[in-house]
């Protein structure tokens, strides 16, 4: 609006967003906002986004709605923006809550020591990498879950 006015309130420009892995729906509704962990970088969706398809990696997927903020540790996937219509396919993901912190602290470790123990062969180096990824993206959500109870 040029003229500096706001626009009615349930009448402001939002995303439709739907959230899936190849097992379970996680979210479909409107949202204001969604950040992914793309392989380029962190991207940040609002609406009128240009159009969009990125290759994910693990990392935090937040989505921001009138009622707050989801996050999911996601572990890799794509996302896809049409319109003001977002899709993210995600090979995994899990909310804050059911993540075991004790676990994902002691995977990440155990992944740690075979680094150091070991050398890792070329074709399993990658595999390895992303598994650290993954841990650390479930190890911050979690965290992030705590830090906002607290």
């Amino acid at each position: 609006m040029a003229d500096g006015a706001k626009p009615a309130p349930g009448t402001e420009a939002r995303l439709d967003v739907t959230v899936v892995t190849g097992d379970r729906m996680l979210y479909h509704g409107p949202a204001v906002a969604l950040t992914a962990p793309a392989v380029q970088g962190t991207v940040t969706i609002r609406p009128h986004h240009a159009p969009l398809l990125a290759l994910l990696q693990p990392g935090e997927l937040d989505i921001v709605h009138q009622q707050g903020t989801d996050t999911w540790a996601v572990g890799g996937g794509f996302v896809e923006v049409v319109d003001d219509a977002v899709t993210v396919l995600a090979d995994t993901a899990e909310r804050a809550e059911e993540i075991d912190l004790r676990r994902a602290e002691d995977d990440l470790e155990r992944a740690r020591l075979l680094a150091k123990r070991h050398e890792i062969r070329a074709e399993l180096q990658a595999a390895h990498d992303l598994a650290l990824r993954r841990s650390r993206a479930r190890i911050a959500v979690a965290r992030k879950a705590l830090q906002r109870g607290s």
